[in-house]
This record gives structure tokens, C-alpha cells and sequence, in this order.
């Protein structure tokens, strides 16, 4: 843990020191306020061939600010999601919306999984051999206007920061024996617009599918409850084609037409938007968390298929205490899973047939060339300056 600290702190352009020495009067904490909403939003992304069964993957970490606090080997989430998970949970993101400034705690709780990323930092962060939660305490900043680290502009997580959402500040506990002199008798704190974390999930996802050649795929909801917002979609050179399917029943399976990518991105993107505020979301939230994942969505070549979680689901697999007791709470996590089809499947067996029999010459050829000894470097060189010869006669 010692060295995410460092991390999160050194390289965080939003970090602030106020100085607890002198003669200031303490102040009283914020009081509660009347009004408190908690919005959260969030994906996970899970994959798998045309029987639907979902396996573990190479997760796409590189998006995230250096600011972020991450857990290393053995808790990282390549080598989580590579050995024993088949869920990646991406971006949660967690606003506060305060009538007056105020302090919160918020705890989340991950019983199917390990949180592997967050921001800012937390009074209790997970632990990889515990139940897996993390615990901020934060003060919403309401009405003020504060900085906020920042990054690459190709971080995908700065998107978030485009709401109305109160600006959060987090207190840094550090060791006396992380402390400089500069440090002592002052408090860090770091700023967000959010609170922040991801990870790695072992759940079976809420719906289920098979693709079944020919440009079908068969989707089934096996939950309790109704899903919304399902959405068939395939991307190919930056075009996107998709059909709405809506709500399916608790119980219920449909089977689709894979759409032909003719279309626009930002189509797509407007009717994830519409789903995403009816579900709850601020507009402005909707937007931002279509635009966090725009590229990843409507950008990435394939076919996957988008839903919105139910939100008794999301409440089971990422329980969330906040105190003291928001007015309102909207929970709304997206479902994306990316699968292969049958065609797909036998063209990938073929590729893979190819690559095995050219690395099986190759490797013969090398095994030949060996046999040369310690003059195999010198007949390789002699060799390619044969071939240039060749090659430019024949020009």
C-alpha cells in the first residue's frame, strides 16, 4: 500500500497542503445538509465465443491518469482478469449533490470481485485477501470552484468531469514515516469531481446469448427481473449499425438480426444517452458517460451487445452505504459484452492454422540455419546482400 500512496500523491497536480500550525480557531464540521442525491454510473465489459460462455481477457488499462491509485501483482487487474475473472468493471464514478457543503462517507462493496483501481483516496481502501469494499470520507465542496489534477488528454477519464456534480475533497492520511518536514503539522488533501474506482468481477453476467450463424443471435434474460435497454450492435471501419431491442422479460430470450454497419456513431450514441436519462441520469451525466465511452462502444471493430443492468442487480453485486442518508440515490451500471459469431470462429481457426504452419517453417528454417555454427551470422549477412543483389536486378 505503501507504494500506491506515493504514487497517487506525488504525481497528482491537485494535491494541497494547508497548514495546521498557528493560532486558527477549528471550525465546526459541515452540517448535514437537507438535500443530498448520489448518482452513480458505470460499465463492465465481459466476452466470449458464439456460445455465450464469458472468459477471461486482456483489459484496456492504459486510459487512466498516473494519479490514480492501482493495486499491484498479484491484485492488478491484468493479472485478476487474465487468472480468475471474467468480468471487467469499468469507471463507476460516484457524484454528490449537496444544498450546502458538507462531509459524507460512502462505502462500496464488491462481494463478487476486487476493486483494483480508484481515486481519490480512501480512508479504508480494499485489501486483496478481504471481502473486497473501499471506503471514502469526503467533504462536497458546494458552490466552490476548485482545480483538479490532470493528465493526458487521451485519458478517457476526465470525461466524467463534465456535470454540475459538487466538487469532492479527500483528506490523505500518511505514515510518520512518509511524512517530510515539509509535511508535518499539515493536512493533505486531494480534489475530484468524482469518486472513482474499477475492477474485476467473477459474475455471471445478467443476460445471456448465443450467436447462431448466419447473422442471428439469440439473447436471454435468466434474472428475476426485467432488462432494459438492450441493444445489438456491430462496428467495422468506423461504422456502426444496431437494433434497439428494448426490455426483455424476466425469463424471456428474442432472437436479433446483427445489423449491417452503415451508420453513424453518433446515432447510437444518442440513443444511449435517452436510455441513460430516462434511467435516472442527469443529462449532463448521460453525456459524459457516453462520451467517456464512445471510442470503446462505437469505435472498437466487432459485435457486442449493450443493456442496462437492473437496478436491484447493481444494488446485489456493488452494495453502497452513504452517510448521512441521501435524499436520492440513482445507480445506473451498463452492460456490454463483445462475443465472437460462428463465421468468426472459423475464420479465426483458420488464421491460427496458417500462423502455426508459417511459424513451423520458420522455425525449421532457423534450425538449418543454426547448423552453420559460429559463422551463421556472417552467412545470413552474405545471404541478404545475395537477395538485394537479386531484387534489384529484377527491378
Amino acid at each position: 500500500m505503501r507504494a500506491l500512496l506515493v504514487a497517487g500523491l506525488c504525481l497528482s497536480a491537485a494535491v494541497v497542503f494547508f497548514s495546521a500550525a498557528g493560532g486558527a480557531e477549528p471550525t465546526a464540521p459541515p452540517a448535514s445538509p437537507n438535500r443530498l442525491v448520489v448518482h452513480e454510473w458505470g460499465t463492465f465489459t465481459s466476452f466470449s465465443g458464439s456460445d455465450g460462455v464469458p472468459v477471461g481477457f486482456q483489459p484496456n488499462n492504459s486510459d487512466l491518469p498516473d494519479f490514480v491509485y492501482r493495486q499491484e501483482d498479484p491484485g492488478s487487474k491484468v493479472n485478476l482478469l487474465r487468472a480468475r475473472g471474467t468480468v471487467s468493471l469499468e469507471t463507476p464514478v460516484i457524484y454528490l449533490y449537496a444544498d450546502r457543503e458538507t462531509r459524507a462517507s460512502v462505502r462500496v462493496v464488491f462481494p463478487k470481485g476486487w476493486i483494483t483501481e480508484w481515486y481519490p483516496f480512501a480512508a479504508l481502501p480494499p485489501k486483496l485477501d478481504e471481502t473486497q469494499s473501499i471506503r471514502w470520507d469526503v467533504r462536497a465542496l458546494t458552490g466552490r470552484t476548485v482545480a483538479f489534477p490532470q493528465g493526458r488528454e487521451s485519458d478517457v477519464y476526465f470525461h466524467a468531469r463534465a456535470t454540475n456534480a459538487d466538487p469532492l475533497e479527500a483528506d490523505v492520511a500518511l505514515p510518520n514515516n512518509q511524512q517530510t518536514n515539509a509535511l508535518r503539522g499539515a493536512t493533505l488533501v486531494q480534489r475530484e469531481k468524482f469518486l472513482f474506482y474499477r475492477g474485476v468481477g467473477t459474475f455471471p453476467p445478467p443476460v445471456t446469448l448465443r450467436a447462431l450463424g448466419q447473422g442471428r443471435v439469440r439473447v436471454t434474460n435468466p434474472g428475476r427481473g426485467a432488462v432494459g435497454g438492450l441493444v445489438l450492435a456491430t462496428v467495422r471501419d468506423k461504422k456502426v449499425g444496431f437494433r434497439t431491442i428494448g426490455e426483455l422479460a424476466a425469463g424471456a430470450e428474442t432472437v436479433v438480426a446483427i445489423a449491417d454497419a452503415t451508420g453513424r456513431p453518433a446515432d447510437l450514441g444518442d440513443v444511449m444517452v435517452k436510455e441513460l436519462t430516462v434511467s435516472g441520469l442527469y443529462p449532463a451525466e448521460a453525456r459524459a458517460m457516453v462520451k467517456t465511452w464512445s471510442a470503446a462502444w462505437f469505435g472498437e471493430d466487432g459485435t457486442r451487445l449493450l443493456y442496462l443492468v437492473p437496478r436491484a442487480r447493481t444494488d446485489e453485486l456493488l452494495p453502497l452505504t452513504v452517510e448521512p442518508r441521501p435524499t436520492e440515490v440513482v445507480r445506473v451500471l451498463v452492460g456490454r459484452h463483445d462475443f465472437l459469431t460462428p463465421e468468426q470462429e472459423v475464420s479465426t481457426d483458420q488464421h491460427l492454422a496458417r500462423a502455426r504452419a508459417a511459424r513451423a517453417e520458420l522455425d525449421a528454417a532457423e534450425k538449418e540455419l543454426q547448423a552453420l555454427g559460429r559463422f551463421s551470422p556472417e552467412a545470413r549477412a552474405l545471404a541478404e546482400k545475395r537477395h538485394a543483389a537479386i531484387s534489384t536486378l529484377r527491378r
